[in-house]
């Protein structure tokens, strides 16, 4: 099981030599920034769905860098310092520490996850309290018990005897006084250090995490000329970590990132825990350990009688907040994109943010249909097919947009007798600025389009078998007003290919393959004769 409910219990100790060391703890940091990387175009709607999902993993996926500025308190000579409160899913071979002038003499990872199961391990030959619980009376008595043996097959030691832990019959449970030493409840990553002179420092601590995810969807309201639309970008923050972040500023990054099978963070060791009652591992009554409490605090039992079900939804996202009262600022990384939130914000854990990121008005679009034709998938276009409606922007200062657009879905908001109404959506890639943006929103139905062909074959010059074929296709517009249509062969890629005659000029369209255009009358039709060939 990998999920975060694990991670956030997650501790990086460094192994301590067995003479005794100085041990000062960074408890926190004082200020933390956030900058959040993706490596494809993220579906919010299908982020959100696989966050309900029992056995999602999403705490290991997404990376970000975490900065953090701490203030440490440095020990002379040899010292231990620990690093309380890092992202749970950090990746420890990343983690650099600046502005610290000691010498780093080890930095060793050990990743006991604080449980039940790990707790009784590390806690042999300590002393512990046992509580149980009268099932007839209610009444609880408490015993002074020493832990004789670790997780598999529990045994403790009350008044002089021997027995097995769970085997009593009866409700029981445990209350440890103190956390054992290399156990911990939260993330901790420790150095072995070597300094001259004691002092106070303020140092930066840097390093890559999993668990944090960013999309971008945008909203494009049509304008009531029919020729313009106003469009809204919002970038969604998405925590599904064990580390919350208050009040940091935060960046995202645009760009197919690279990354390598090194940046995971490494698995935590998940101890068990099992009864261990003469003769079956069972008793009479059968019952269970279901909680531990380590200082007065409940850590829940990470397996019941070695089932993992009932944990994972603490992956889940708990809520989602939006707002939008600035803008995100733009600037380029190298061949990335940055966009900086105006204004230090909360990063919850199990949470998901929106904040507007761009806001542009009067964003000259055409509205275009279109429709493939060919061989593929005959018996369809003779029939009557409809066509699917694009709306095509440039993306230009001069037709109102003019800024990279990290890719992500869009909504197409057109108002109808005076009603907003939601009429489609479309996804699309990240688009420099100057490239075309398509976006595909649905099919319309009063525009059709029959396709009637032939196939021949023949042999070029070089003796190369050629596949020819000749139709025409015929565009009918039920609809009040004339509309752009534009054709484009199924076999365009084909190896080969070319277009031999046809009776409306092709030329390359923005997506980089042939089209015919044509303009089709309201309640009229328009036919396209057309020869093209390609290898067979």
């Amino acid at each position: 099981m990998r999920g975060s409910v694990y991670l956030a219990l997650l501790g990086l100790a460094l192994a301590t030599p067995a003479f005794a060391q100085v041990e000062t703890v960074s408890a926190g940091a004082e200020k933390t920034a956030v900058v959040i990387y993706r490596d494809r175009v993220v579906d919010t709607s299908r982020l959100l769905e696989e966050s309900r999902q029992s056995w999602n993993e999403l705490d290991r996926q997404g990376l970000a860098l975490i900065i953090e500025t701490r203030t440490i308190d440095l020990p002379a000579g040899e010292a231990v310092i620990r690093l309380k409160g890092v992202a749970t899913g950090i990746i420890p071979q990343t983690a650099t520490l600046d502005g610290l002038p000691a010498t780093v003499l080890e930095r060793n990872t050990d990743f006991d996850l604080l449980s039940p199961g790990a707790l009784l391990r590390k806690s042999v030959g300590e002393t512990v309290r046992l509580v149980r619980t009268n099932p007839e009376t209610g009444a609880e008595i408490e015993k002074t018990a020493i832990v004789r043996s670790g997780p598999n097959g529990a045994v403790l030691e009350i008044d002089g005897r021997l027995e097995a832990l769970q085997c009593s019959g009866g409700p029981e449970r445990i209350v440890f006084d103190r956390v054992p030493d290399g156990l911990s409840d939260q993330p901790i990553l420790s150095v072995r250090t070597r300094a001259r002179t004691a002092g106070r420092y303020t140092v930066t601590l840097a390093y890559l995490a999993t668990g944090l995810q960013w999309s971008a969807d945008y909203v494009a309201r049509v304008n009531p000329d029919g020729r313009t639309l106003n469009l809204d970008g919002w970038i969604t923050l998405a925590n599904f970590g064990g580390t919350s972040f208050a009040n940091a500023p935060v960046q995202v990054v645009a760009g197919n990132l690279n990354r390598d099978e090194d940046s995971v963070p490494v698995e935590a060791d998940v101890v068990g825990k099992t009864p261990g009652c003469w003769p079956m591992d069972t008793t009479t009554g059968g019952a269970a350990v279901e909680e531990v409490i380590v200082v007065g605090r409940r850590v829940s039992e990470v397996a019941r009688r070695g089932s993992m079900e009932g944990l994972v939804s603490e992956d889940r996202v708990d809520e989602i907040v939006v707002t939008g009262s600035r803008i995100v600022r733009m600037d380029t990384l190298g061949d990335y994109k940055i966009y900086t939130l105006p204004e230090p914000t909360d990063v919850q854990a199990r949470q998901t943010k929106q904040l507007r990121f761009i806001q542009r008005e009067d964003v000259a679009f055409e509205r275009v249909y279109q429709a493939r034709i060919g061989s593929w998938n005959a018996d369809e276009h003779e029939t009557g097919q409809p066509l699917n409606l694009l709306l095509r922007m440039r993306n230009e200062t001069r037709n109102g947009l003019g800024l990279p657009l990290p890719g992500g879905g869009v909504s197409l908001i057109q108002s109808q007798l005076g009603r907003e109404m939601f009429t489609g959506q479309a996804r699309f890639e990240d688009r420099a600025v100057g490239l075309p943006v398509e976006l595909k929103f649905g099919e319309s139905m009063d525009l059709t389009v029959e396709n009637y062909f032939d196939e021949d074959s023949r042999h070029d010059s070089r003796g190369q078998r050629k596949k020819v074929i000749r139709g025409e296709a015929t565009v009918t517009n039920d609809k009040p007003v004339a509309v752009e249509v534009e054709i484009s062969p199924e076999e365009y890629g084909a190896t080969g290919f070319r277009i031999l005659s046809s009776s409306i000029r092709s030329r390359i369209g923005d997506a980089g393959y042939p089209v015919w255009r044509m303009r089709v009358p309201s309640g009229g039709t328009t036919r396209l004769t057309y020869a093209y060939e390609f290898d067979d």
